[in-house]
């Protein structure tokens, strides 16, 4: 999993860069008409939502982890410090 993460953003990067060269090329030697436009549009679109997605599913992987890190400190705590002071704390910070 460690490698796509690696990989999937340079391929996506490398695809479309691929894609708007072929474009651009057809653009210039005149091949390029309606379909061709509408074809590229779709491909870009595709490729950024397929990138987006991705962005999004780190961006959520992360706070998830963020989360849980959280969570064992608090666990920790609980373990090692008084209770009744953690809860006086807790009341305090969410206005309890």
């Amino acid at each position: 999993m460690r490698t796509l993460e690696k990989i999937f953003p340079g391929f996506f990067a490398a695809l479309g860069i691929t894609l708007a060269a072929t474009w651009f090329a057809l653009v210039i030697v005149g091949a390029a008409n309606m379909i061709v436009h509408i074809l590229f549009l779709f491909f870009a679109a595709f490729i950024f939502e397929i990138y987006s997605s991705n962005q999004e599913y780190e961006a959520n992987e992360a706070r998830r982890k963020r989360e849980m890190e959280e969570v064992d400190r608090m666990l920790d705590e609980l373990k090692h410090d008084d209770h009744e002071e953690m809860i006086h704390e807790l009341e305090e910070e969410y206005n309890l």
